[in-house]
Formats: C-alpha cells, sequence, structure tokens
C-alpha cells in the first residue's frame, strides 16, 4: 500500500476535526450537554466514536471545544469594538449588531443551546463568561464615564451599568421567537435599523437616568453619615 503524503494525512485529520465540531454543535443544541449521545455524534461526523476520544479525550472536553469555537470569536469582536475610541452609544449600537450577526449565522443552534445551558444554572457558559468579564468591565469604564458626563461614579454602578447593556442586547436575541410574530404584524424585525435605534436609545436613555439617581444617592448616604 501506498502511503499517503503528511499533507494529505494532515488535511483529513483537520477535516474530521471539524466534522466532530459541526456534529457535537448540532447535538448539544438539540440536547443540552447531558441530551447529547457521544454514539450519535460520532454517526453524525461518520467517524467512528472512539475518534471522539481520541481527538477531545471526553464529552465535556468536547463540549468546552464547542463553545470555544463559538464563544471565542465572538468575544475577540466584542473587545475590538469596546476598544475602539468611540462613544458609548456607537459602542452599544455595534455590539447589538455582533449579536445580531452572531444570531444571524448560528441563531436556530445558538438559541436553543443557551436557553438549556442557562435553564440548568450555566455551568459551563458561565465559566466561560466570568473569565472575559474583569477586561470587559475596564473597557466599558470610561465610555460609560463619559457618556455620563462625571467621574464620581461607584464602580459598582460601573458594573451594573455594564451588565444591563449586555443583558438588554442579548435578551432582545434570546427572546425572538417569543416576540416575532407579534412584531412581524407590525411590519418589524429585530435586524431592522430603526428597531435596533430604538433599542439602543431606550436603554442609553435609562441608563443615564440611573447613573445619575445612583451618584445622588452615593452623595445624599455620604451626608447623612459624615
Amino acid at each position: 500500500m501506498t502511503p499517503q503524503p503528511e499533507s494529505s494525512t494532515t488535511e483529513k485529520s483537520q477535516e474530521t476535526y471539524r466534522n466532530i465540531l459541526e456534529a457535537a454543535e448540532a447535538a448539544f443544541a438539540a440536547g443540552g450537554f447531558d441530551g447529547a449521545n457521544m454514539r450519535e455524534i460520532a454517526q453524525a461526523a461518520r467517524v467512528n466514536k472512539f475518534m471522539l476520544y481520541y481527538y477531545f479525550g471526553n464529552k465535556e472536553t468536547l463540549f468546552l471545544q464547542v463553545l470555544e469555537n463559538i464563544f471565542s470569536p465572538f468575544f475577540q469582536q466584542l473587545l475590538e469594538i469596546i476598544s475602539r475610541g468611540t462613544s458609548l452609544e456607537e459602542a452599544v449600537s455595534d455590539v447589538y449588531d455582533l449579536y445580531a450577526q452572531l444570531f444571524a449565522a448560528k441563531g436556530e443552534r445558538f438559541r436553543p443551546f443557551m436557553a438549556r445551558e442557562i435553564a440548568v444554572g450555566a455551568p459551563h457558559v458561565g465559566d466561560f463568561f466570568t473569565t472575559q468579564a474583569p477586561q470587559i468591565l475596564d473597557l466599558w469604564r470610561d465610555k460609560i464615564l463619559a457618556y455620563a458626563g462625571r467621574d464620581d461614579i461607584s464602580d459598582r454602578q460601573i458594573e451594573l451599568a455594564v451588565y444591563s447593556i449586555m443583558i438588554g442586547i442579548v435578551s432582545n436575541f434570546l427572546m425572538r421567537p417569543v416576540f416575532t410574530p407579534i412584531m412581524e404584524a407590525s411590519g418589524l424585525s429585530l435586524y431592522d435599523r430603526q428597531v435596533k435605534d430604538h433599542v439602543v436609545q431606550f436603554m442609553l436613555g435609562g441608563l443615564r437616568a440611573r447613573l445619575s439617581a445612583a451618584v445622588d444617592e452615593d452623595t445624599a448616604n455620604k451626608g447623612e453619615f459624615s
């Protein structure tokens, strides 16, 4: 038997790796971590089940690699957006577009995948997000202070503002199946520029009011105990 060239073997190995991840992403989206079956993933990837263990070792490692493939590019783009010297309004608008792209590309898998993971306490996704949180918070800080027009906002209020922005945006897309029939009756879509602008302005208007109120509360509390 003529041995295969090394390049051909490498390409075949990479193709097998990609096929497994593609099949695993679909399986985890459909059944969550507990519902996905390694044998069925192997069948979908058209490989022997032992190949899954050869490449990934165990089911949890495979699951975490699927998370890495989904979220790493997303977080890289997110960090790039909020690192720009743009206003908070522009950054929030761009982050909305980023989520729209993610859900447009992977929505049918990503939405049930996230819903199932959240329903059981986000044991895997939560850890992944936690590792990114400090850097994200730091990058948002200057934009939020500039937007509020003051530098006396506490770290706690900054953190609350960031979480409100991120949760406010992603919830629009996670809840899309619920709101789509209602929005379509009005000729609207989450991907419309008009809808995005309204969501962004609504969020930022509430954020400005809340930050101002929080500073006033902190000032009043300091005066009371001084």
